[in-house]
């Protein structure tokens, strides 16, 4: 009764991914439910979109960085 066989360590397996599972659907529907009820200003959407965007660089020997070349982001 107490000991270990693979019929129980299997269906243990299959508690432990469906209970995994349910929290992740359910998560998934508060993160979709909470976004809509939440109002969204337009600048920090704004603010999030750019920090995804890629920029063209170039390496500047003065200050031993890169920098942004001509201000031009990358276009997909």
């Amino acid at each position: 009764m107490f000991g270990f066989s693979l019929t129980k360590l299997l269906v243990l397996a299959l508690i432990v991914g469906g209970v995994l599972m349910l929290f992740k659907v359910l998560s998934r529907k508060s993160e979709a439910a909470g976004s809509s009820d939440r109002p969204s200003s337009d600048a920090s959407q704004g603010a999030r979109e750019d920090d995804t965007k890629a920029y063209e660089t170039e390496y500047d020997a003065e200050s031993d960085t890169y920098v942004v070349r001509n201000g031009k982001k990358l276009e997909d």
